[in-house]
């Protein structure tokens, strides 16, 4: 087996005759422009008349992107067959085979498929829409957990139990949703130290001779979530905790770099690479909001409501029931967000809001089923102390489930509060 890194959660699989690329999020933005790549990719387009498979772990823009997919020539999209866990929605599907790839082949949970006679796949579902991988050849057997939240002994036993040990494994390092308002650095600290303990679960059960953190190469990009870059992994941390905490190598990649699976290699000069990327973040140019008129986003509030009792007509009463208090602070105005109505002015004080945010982020989340779960990854808003955000985040949880085809979800003590 070799692995040549292509960026972020994306890396492609050599074996046999077989050029599969795990999650190819190549460039420009992610989560309503929320998010962008730490480092330039250096896989083109073009290179994908070499590419046979592609692998989605979930729907997550930074692992399906529809804008990069459709830059594959269409020649080449011809010739590579799509595999993805299977869904009840079929949207990753649909919209592969909408726009010509070869052929899309759904993953049975706990079945093997065999890419060629040497070359296999286990893709299990898990939490949230997200799915994990084992692929295994003759020489090595590799689990690529993505954003599974593996965070606890528990978890990583019950993984250990599906899949055994194995050779290699990709993990996350970093943390992927909003953590504390701008000035609570401790919080996302303390959140990027819970991060390496998940690595330290992962590897005491699984028992990896190589740890490979990735799918965190990312920076908050927009001038409403910068601060969340304050508090982040960095890769040196990452690498120096698995090396003296661990029983697994680090092997740090780079994007373009190659690797056999199966060796030590020296990580300095990825390291290094990456730390200069780092170093940019500051001065880079933040992404700007703009205002929404209060007409449209009222009327976008109203057809999202709309959609979720149309979703869910026997939850109807229980829908209206809800609502969340929002300050808008492009407007410097407060608004109800009430279940089964939509967004209407109020007289409550900034105090008292479960959220504030301005009027673009808002509205996205209005305008797409998966936008509430967007927000909560793109951190483009703010919490108050005496505010509750889990009653907008179930508004956004609802619609989640109704976006992936699930059932209306049981609400959390918390919506009490």
């Amino acid at each position: 087996m070799k692995i040549k890194f292509v960026n972020h959660a994306s890396f492609i699989i050599e074996s046999g005759t077989t050029k599969l690329i795990c999650d190819p999020w190549m460039e420009g933005h992610a989560f309503d422009n929320g998010w962008r790549l730490l480092s330039d990719t250096k896989l083109n387009y073009d290179d994908f008349k070499n590419i046979t498979h592609i692998w989605f772990s979930h729907e997550h823009p930074d692992h399906f992107s529809p804008p990069n997919l459709l830059k594959i020539p269409k020649e080449y999209r011809d010739l590579i067959t799509i595999l993805f866990q299977e869904t009840v929605d079929q949207k990753v599907v649909d919209f592969c085979k909408k726009i010509g790839f070869r052929e899309q082949i759904g993953l049975k949970e706990n079945e093997r498929y065999f890419i060629e006679e040497k070359f296999s796949i286990i893709c299990n579902p898990y939490t949230d829409g997200d799915s994990f991988a084992v692929f295994e050849d003759s020489s090595t057997k590799l689990l690529n957990l993505n954003d599974c939240i593996v965070n606890s002994n528990q978890r990583a036993k019950e993984i250990f139990e599906t899949v055994g040990k194995v050779d290699v494994l990709f993990t996350q390092f970093g943390y992927a949703n909003k953590v504390g308002n701008t000035d609570e650095t401790d919080k996302r600290e303390q959140a990027s130290r819970e991060k390496l303990d998940r690595i330290r679960y992962q590897v005491n059960h699984l028992q990896p001779k190589y740890v490979v953190p990735f799918a965190s190469f990312i920076y908050f990009c927009h001038e409403e979530n910068r601060y969340m870059n304050e508090g982040m992994n960095h890769i040196q941390e990452v690498y120096d905790f698995v090396e003296e905490n661990t029983s697994s190598d680090c092997t740090v990649l780079y994007p373009d770099d190659e690797w056999d699976a199966s060796s030590k290699i020296d990580s300095n000069k990825a390291i290094e690479s990456y730390n200069s990327d780092y170093s940019k973040i500051k001065s880079a140019t933040f992404e700007k909001a703009d205002v929404i008129p209060i007409e449209e986003l009222i009327r976008n509030s109203e057809n999202f409501m709309e959609k979720i009792l149309h979703g869910f007509p026997s939850n109807e009463d229980f829908i209206k029931g809800l609502d969340c208090r929002i300050y808008l602070d492009d407007y410097k105005r407060f608004y109800e967000l009430k279940g089964g109505v939509g967004l209407r002015e109020s007289r409550i004080n900034e105090e008292a809001c479960d959220l504030a945010v301005s009027s673009e982020a808002l509205n996205y989340t209005f305008l797409h089923l998966w936008g509430g779960d967007t927000l909560n990854v793109n951190a483009r808003f703010q919490t108050t102390e005496s505010g509750n955000y889990y009653k907008f985040r179930y508004l956004a949880v609802i619609a989640s489930c109704l976006n992936r085809g699930e059932e209306f979800p049981t609400p959390s003590p918390r919506l009490y509060q």
